[in-house]
């Protein structure tokens, strides 16, 4: 369904696309009939109304290809789970929201934690950037994990988790999965992942949530596409996060609402539009 708001927004970020494509068909449009008036004498097209035609066409022409929706829903097949991919603030999302870190779960700003990373804003907004109530239940979560190993780095914590391990964190009415996706050079507390650690990653956050969940929303940000050193386009990254959504529901359902919240820096980088056509087409 077109958005009036979401054809706004094309209007005003893509003008001089807008004008590219009114022109584009309306050029076609009169060569078209030009044509047909040379090899068809008799058939009159002239006067203002198909002039006034043809413009308008156009105009409808261009305002649909600067058109993209801010929301879609894909439909998983043989289940009653849905994908939502919107832009928006993960932030405001009803249900459990997803917040990827890295294997040391740092929690200090500055080298360990980019105050511009999604972790570093979770950590200003949530705990006023402070870190003793936040380690506090990142320990009590982790208490029982024995698979971690000391790890010595230049600045931040020591404690080395596995990618893909997950801690619960309350805050006020709202709950975080905070998942371990990247790793750490530790000389200089730089932040990497690839497609191996996020596809472990991502399984493990989809295990944990369908255990916590309780058939509330499960709400993702487009991880590996911040400081994780992915640098994979935003389709891709998309289209990874989508697909083991899918396997693990597939599996066994995670909940009905799986949402991949996208930031609004990202719009021009997506058309939801064809994403989900080539997502139907594909399960076709």
């Amino acid at each position: 369904m077109l958005s009036i708001k979401d054809l706004g927004h094309g209007i005003v970020t893509q003008p001089k696309k807008l004008a590219a494509d009114w022109f584009k068909c309306f050029s076609m449009l009169y060569t078209v009939v030009k044509i047909t008036t040379q090899f068809f004498p008799s058939l009159k097209i002239e006067g203002p109304w198909p002039l006034v035609a043809m413009i308008l066409a156009s105009l409808m022409y261009g305002l649909w290809k600067v058109w993209k929706p801010s929301h879609v829903v894909l439909a998983v097949a043989n289940c009653d789970t849905c994908i939502e991919i919107m832009f928006g603030d993960l932030f405001i999302q009803d249900g459990i929201r997803a917040i990827a870190v890295n294997e040391f779960f740092d929690s200090e700003l500055g080298k360990p934690v980019s105050p511009l990373s999604l972790h570093g804003i979770f950590l200003q907004k949530c705990f006023g950037g402070h870190t003793r109530d936040f380690d506090s239940l990142v320990n009590k979560e982790l208490a029982g994990t024995t698979s971690h190993i000391n790890l010595e780095k230049i600045q931040g914590k020591q404690e080395c988790y596995p990618i893909g391990t997950t801690a619960l964190i309350p805050v006020n009415d709202d709950r975080y999965i905070i998942f371990a996706l990247a790793k750490t050079e530790p000389s200089t507390c730089k932040a990497y992942s690839n497609v191996e650690f996020m596809s472990k990653a991502l399984h493990d956050l989809w295990k944990r949530a369908r255990n916590e969940a309780n058939g509330y929303p499960v709400n993702i940000p487009l991880v590996g596409g911040g400081l994780s050193g992915m640098g994979l386009p935003t389709n891709d990254l998309l289209n990874l996060i989508v697909l083991t959504a899918i396997t693990e529901t597939k599996t066994r359902q995670v909940t009905r609402i799986i949402r991949v919240v996208l930031h609004k820096s990202r719009f021009k980088d997506v058309d939801l539009r064809d994403f989900k056509s080539r997502f139907e087409k594909g399960r076709d």
